[in-house]
């Protein structure tokens, strides 16, 4: 195998420069741009899909019981507890919120005090205060929309309050006590907050943050934070997909010219290879030299484009140097994260590509002779 490595060596860096030389910086450079724009890109998919999850377990939780019933699913609660884990028992309603002549579809979030301090991580304008119950903690969005501060009044219309004499739910006026900012533009226009009061008779949820008591047996489906946002998880998976293979092409370009430069080196070295073919090295020992000759450039090239993208990654996260405006990106900073799995799957498929392209202008070695070899050379 040293032999094969020192001959595929030899033909890559030559004495004499053939006209495969500029080949095979091209085909270099394209593997190694095609390697690095999909590290850099996909990485860049990832630090938006964890600000997603993120910002979502912030105001929902990591997981969530619909219609939890407190005796069927008491085992969970019985579990965190056990083991200092905080959760939330909440309640949701449909509502419509007024403000002067302005007024929004909303969802009404009722929760305990000690759920907002405990369990849920938001971003208030001002320091927490135990809420009374006519008071609410609205999304900036939804204040700016609005007109709203810290202090005004609103008022709430639900199906559930008392009906009016002319057969029309009641508005109950609501307090602004405090405002937080959340990431998921969603939830920020239409999310509030207040305190659950009676419970009984209502549909109740459960959220929590362990991923152990997932393995409790219970009676009611859970979703996780993907399928509470499966529209947009979906939607940044699909643009990976789309990213990875448009990205690919580069690298499919790269290693169609890397075959080029196999079919010339093989043209160019045909006496030398009719010599190692009387020397008694077979033909699947001339496909190996290439194989490794192919190889040389394209893994090289592929690993280097890698650790240049994870370079420039650590570069980004460590430093910020490319800012955003948080208006339209939700962030100041450009997110940027790599997991394993997409190296890997990066570095098999390109490694494929590289090996499948260095066997095509192969084909004809397998029905040449030393003496076809010479014969042509003369």
């Amino acid at each position: 195998m040293n032999l094969y490595f020192l001959i595929a060596k030899r033909f890559l860096f030559p004495k004499k420069k053939f006209t495969s030389s500029a080949i095979n910086f091209v085909s270099f450079v394209g593997l190694f741009i095609g390697a690095a724009s999909i590290v850099l890109s996909i990485s860049v998919l990832n630090g938006f899909q964890d600000i997603l999850k993120s910002e979502s377990i912030k105001l929902y939780g990591q997981f969530e019981i619909e219609n939890y019933s407190d005796k069927a699913d008491k085992s969970i609660k019985d579990y965190l507890d056990s083991n200092n884990h905080s959760y939330s028992i909440y309640n949701v309603d449909e509502l419509i919120i007024i403000s002067e002549n302005k007024q929004s579809l909303i969802q009404f979030k009722s929760v305990t005090n000690q759920s907002i301090t405990d369990f849920y991580n938001l971003y208030l304008t001002e320091k927490h205060e135990a809420l009374s119950d006519n008071e609410i903690i609205i999304g900036n969005a939804l204040a700016s929309r609005l007109s709203l501060d810290i202090g005004d009044k609103v008022k709430i219309i639900s199906k559930d309050f008392k009906f009016s004499s002319f057969g029309v739910p009641e508005a109950r006026e609501f307090i602004v006590a405090n405002i937080f900012n959340n990431r998921i533009l969603r939830a920020n226009d239409s999310l509030i907050f207040g305190i659950i009061k009676d419970s009984k008779n209502k549909n109740l949820s459960f959220e929590f943050n362990n991923s152990e008591a997932l393995n409790i047996n219970l009676s009611s489906k859970i979703s996780s934070w993907k399928d509470r946002n499966k529209q947009l998880y979906e939607a940044t998976e699909i643009e990976k997909k789309i990213t990875f293979f448009t990205l690919s092409l580069i690298i499919l370009v790269a290693s169609f010219n890397l075959s080029s430069s196999i079919m010339q080196i093989t043209s160019k070295k045909l006496k030398d290879l009719a010599i190692l073919m009387s020397l008694g090295m077979n033909k699947t020992g001339i496909k190996i030299i290439f194989i490794i000759y192919s190889y040389l450039i394209g893994a090289g090239a592929i690993f280097l484009g890698i650790f240049f993208a994870i370079l420039i990654i650590n570069i980004q996260n460590s430093f910020a140097l490319i800012k955003l405006d948080p208006e339209f990106y939700l962030v100041e900073t450009l997110p940027m994260n790599l997991f394993i799995g997409d190296i890997l799957v990066l570095v098999a498929g390109s490694l494929v590509l590289v090996g499948i392209f260095s066997l095509i202008p192969l084909r004809f070695v397998k029905d040449m002779s030393p003496n076809q070899i010479i014969n042509r050379q003369i």
